[in-house]
This record gives C-alpha cells, sequence and structure tokens, in this order.
C-alpha cells in the first residue's frame, strides 16, 4: 500500500489523497444478462479479493438490486489481469501451490497447477501475461541476488523461455498488451538502504537481447518508492506509467515514460490509464482543500493538456477515506471512513449503485478490487 500526494505546483492544488493498492482494473462484458449472471456488452463489473481467499463478483443488475456471487474461495494470493487471466496460491506464503487459470466474461472458472513455482514466490514477484500464456516469476531474495525465470504454457507440460540471474533485487513485474515484453524494477544490492531502482525493459522477442533500462534509478531521499504498484502498460502498449519521483525537485509521483523513445514526464497524481491510453485519469477536488465536490481530471499524453471529464462536478454519497477511478472514468470504488465498508460510485448517474461490508478491509482499498476485460 502506497500514498500518493499532489504535485508541488499550482494547478494540481486541490487533488485528492488517495491510499490504494495495485489491485484495480475493468471488466467489460459482452453478453447478454441472464440469471447464469452475463452482463451486458459495455457494463462495468468488480472483482474483489476479500482477505483471507474469497474472490468475489460484485454486480448491480438492471433493476438496480446487488448480486456479490463467489468465484474462488482458496485464493489466499491473487492477482488477475485486464483480460481475465490470474494466478493465485492456495496457500500462505511458503506454504499452497500456486496457480494460473482465467475468469471468462460469463464468471466461469479454469486454472491449472504450476508446479514448477515454489511457494516463497510473493505477491509482487509474479505476473501472467495478457494472453495468459506466460508467467514471470522471482523466489524470495536477499536483495543480493535475483533470479528470474519465465515460463510458456501451451498445452502440455511448461516450456522455460528465459532464466536471468542478476545482482540485486528485482520484483513488481508487468507484461505488455502484446505480452511480448516484460517491465519490472531492479536495484542493485545495496538499493534497500539506499537510492537507486530503475525500470527495466525484457523484450521477449529476441531471447539473446539482455534487458534494458527503460527509465533510470528514482530520485529518493530515504526509502524508496512503494514498488508494491507494478509499473501500468497503456492499453496501446506505447507508454508505462511508473510510481517514482523523476526529479530531484519532486519528492512523491507517478511518471510515465515512451516505450519507444524513453521520454518521461510526469503524471498526474493518482493517475490511471483511460481504455484507449490517450488520456491519464485522476480525480481532484473541484474547489479548495477542503472542499467536498470532485472532478475527474484527463490529460492528454501527447499535449499533456488538462480538462474536466465529461461527467463534470460530482459528490461521493459517503465521507471517503481513499478511491480508485475505473478506467472508463465512470465508476468510483471507495472505502468510508467506517471500517469494512465500501462502496461503487457512479459518476454519469450521480449515484451510489453498490454498498457493501468486507471481512476484511478496515479504511483501505487492501486486499484486492480489479476491474478487468475478458473478451469472451
Amino acid at each position: 500500500m502506497f500514498t500518493e500526494n499532489p504535485k508541488h505546483s499550482e494547478k494540481n492544488r486541490g487533488a485528492v489523497k488517495m491510499i490504494i493498492k495495485p489491485m484495480v482494473y475493468l471488466l467489460t462484458i459482452n453478453a447478454i444478462f441472464t440469471m447464469s449472471i452475463n452482463l451486458i456488452h459495455g457494463e462495468e463489473a468488480l472483482i474483489f479479493h476479500d482477505n483471507p481467499k474469497t474472490v468475489y463478483a460484485l454486480l448491480t443488475l438492471p433493476d438496480g438490486s446487488q448480486i456479490r456471487k463467489e468465484l474462488i474461495n482458496d485464493a489466499y494470493a491473487f492477482k488477475i489481469n485486464r483480460n481475465g487471466y490470474f494466478v493465485m496460491r492456495d496457500g500462505s506464503l511458503g506454504n499452497g501451490a500456486w496457480y494460473k487459470g482465467r475468469i471468462d466474461s460469463s464468471f466461469n472458472i479454469t486454472k491449472q497447477v504450476l508446479p514448477s513455482i515454489p511457494s516463497n514466490v510473493s505477491y509482487s514477484s509474479i505476473a501472467i501475461s495478457e494472453d495468459g500464456k506466460r508467467v514471470a516469476w522471482s523466489p524470495q531474495s536477499d536483495a543480493r541476488k535475483s533470479e528470474l525465470t519465465i515460463e510458456e504454457y501451451v498445452g502440455g507440460e511448461p516450456k522455460i523461455l528465459r532464466k536471468i540471474s542478476v545482482d540485486g533485487l528485482i520484483e513488481t513485474f508487468s507484461w505488455s498488451p502484446d505480452s511480448d515484453l516484460l517491465a519490472y524494477f531492479w536495484g542493485p544490492p545495496e538499493v534497500v538502504m539506499k537510492n537507486g531502482f530503475s525500470l527495466m525493459l525484457l523484450d521477449m522477442k529476441s531471447p539473446e537481447k539482455p534487458p534494458v533500462e527503460i527509465a533510470p534509478p528514482s530520485f529518493v531521499v530515504g526509502i524508496n518508492p512503494d514498488r508494491s504498484i507494478p509499473p501500468e502498460w497503456s492499453p496501446d502498449g506505447k507508454h508505462i506509467l511508473f510510481e517514482a519521483r523523476c526529479t530531484p525537485a519532486r519528492d512523491t509521483g507517478r511518471c510515465i515514460v515512451s516505450v519507444d523513445d524513453r521520454t518521461i514526464i510526469p503524471s498526474l497524481p493518482g493517475g490511471i490509464w483511460n481504455q484507449d491510453g490517450r488520456y491519464i485519469y485522476s480525480i481532484r477536488r473541484a474547489g479548495n482543500d477542503d472542499s467536498d465536490e470532485l472532478v475527474i481530471i484527463e490529460m492528454d499524453i501527447s499535449s499533456q493538456e488538462e480538462k474536466t471529464h465529461a461527467s463534470g462536478i460530482f459528490k461521493l454519497d459517503k465521507g471517503f477515506f481513499n478511491m480508485r477511478l475505473s478506467p472508463s472514468g465512470r465508476k468510483i470504488v471507495y472505502v468510508n471512513d467506517n471500517n469494512r465498508e465500501f462502496f461503487i460510485y457512479d459518476t454519469m448517474k450521480k449515484t451510489t449503485v453498490w454498498q457493501g461490508t468486507s471481512a476484511s478491509l478496515s479504511g483501505t482499498l487492501g486486499y484486492g478490487f480489479f476491474w478487468i476485460f475478458p473478451e469472451d
């Protein structure tokens, strides 16, 4: 979990402070709704991993009623990508087995065990590719030496595509939309106590090519940025949004790097990609720092120009502790100041469309809200 603060510039005054886990994605479903739990094409739904081990789909039906559909009941660790492919561990760290699987647009579940992945692989050190065929993972390390393994699963036994040993620590992997590029953080052995995690890129199309640095070490005073936040690829695969200190003058923030020319620009506070990768969305207070009126700001990646999203000014029905916007810019999941209450707010309808409680939430978005996009 990490805290994102407003950039120290006049134009970003009023930005909303958020505490967010790296677990929020969009789900667009293709089928027509029936009681077997399908959704109308284009509707958004939320996948919720409620600690310690249950995964639900949270659905709002056309008549306004709500359904919490249990999908998985043995996921002690759970991570899913935008296409519905997931990895999960069925025991605590150091126990249980890792699996890969899929949640499709009808919320059917398929999964298979990954026998070669040890149980001491942590949540931040494993990722499944967008096409569900490749898994990158690294076992726990003492930060002096790390090993990255990439396996491919296309029927039959897994095939090792790459195995790389490096000095230092590697973690928080993220696959490109075409599943050919892997982004991750790397830092030398002394990085735990000093500055200097770099954003690295591994090209799976060139098996002999070593990883390259795509963004230089962050400028940090003291502890590094929270690298539990994985690099986030734009949907078109042209840019990566990542947590970093991009200049010595900025003590916190998110940055955007171009995959082609390595140009780095600052992102909006708490920014996320929109659905086509052309804009960064961010929630901001509409008035002064004490205002309860909110707006969504969208920043054009090519021009860096900012404007207010079409949803206009809105107010959340309940006081919020922190929140996360869906990539459509329409829905917000947020946690109330009261323990274990969460809400989904529709910014176009200007109303709360879901209100629920959790076994694990305690004033944070921890333990897993995911918006995803399976195509079938």
